[in-house]
């Protein structure tokens, strides 16, 4: 399997195989590397010269995993650092964005105090375990399922029933975001932030200013 992400004036590209393949592969020889990649993607049949060395090549180890315990006194760790996600559905940025506001909400209260302890640390573990424990599984799931089976064969693979409905039906893609979007336990930031409580506070000092300026009386009828 051949992935490709046009980054402009380059072209990003991951050539997936099965995990502790990665020796075999160089055993064969980068010019049958070369040629695999040109079987996937014929178009790249002018480009794979530039893979010069195996230095030209890198090895991303997928891993999906989790800290028992994400925090220690005066730590919280959150996103990547608690929790390996595998790329499948680039969901890992929308689980730390909600690691991030859940810690937020959690602990804003008790900064300002002075009294963020362990146990509050421990509750924002508590209330992010299950959407990453259910994310992964789905993750894990989908590789066992979907992207083992593509990986073991040498066969063009049919895509899904519900991968070519999509294709059929542009409207339809709009339902994967909205999974992968989706939080089990939802994040929110609260109503009114910081800023805009100080822009709310703004024009009352506006005001009182501008009525202490109406009230002084002019230099002229002071004489």
């Amino acid at each position: 399997m051949l992935g490709m992400l046009d980054r402009g004036d380059f072209l990003q590209c991951a050539f997936v195989i099965p995990k502790g393949a990665a020796e075999k592969v160089r055993q064969r020889g980068l010019e049958a590397f070369r040629a695999d990649i040109v079987e996937l993607a014929p178009l790249l049949k002018d480009r794979v010269t530039e893979l010069r060395s195996w230095d030209d090549i890198k090895l991303l180890t997928v891993k999906v995993d989790r800290l028992r315990e994400w925090y220690r006194p005066g730590l919280l760790c959150i996103g990547d650092a608690a929790h390996a996600m595998s790329p499948i559905g680039g969901v890992g940025i929308n689980l730390a964005i909600q690691d991030a506001v859940a810690a937020a909400n959690r602990l804003a209260g008790p900064l300002r105090t002075g009294q963020a302890g362990i146990e509050v640390l421990a509750d924002v573990q508590r209330r992010r375990m299950f959407p990453t424990r259910a994310t992964q599984r789905m993750q894990i799931l989908a590789q066992n399922k979907l992207l083992g089976r593509v990986l073991s064969s040498r066969e063009l693979p049919t895509p899904p029933l519900p991968m070519r409905l999509m294709s059929r039906f542009p409207l339809l893609q709009r339902i994967p975001g909205r999974i992968v979007g989706w939080d089990s336990v939802p994040s929110t930031l609260p109503h009114r932030t910081w800023a805009q409580q100080r822009q709310r506070e703004r024009p009352q000092k506006w005001a009182k200013a501008d009525i202490g300026a109406r009230t002084r009386k002019p230099a002229s009828a002071l004489t």
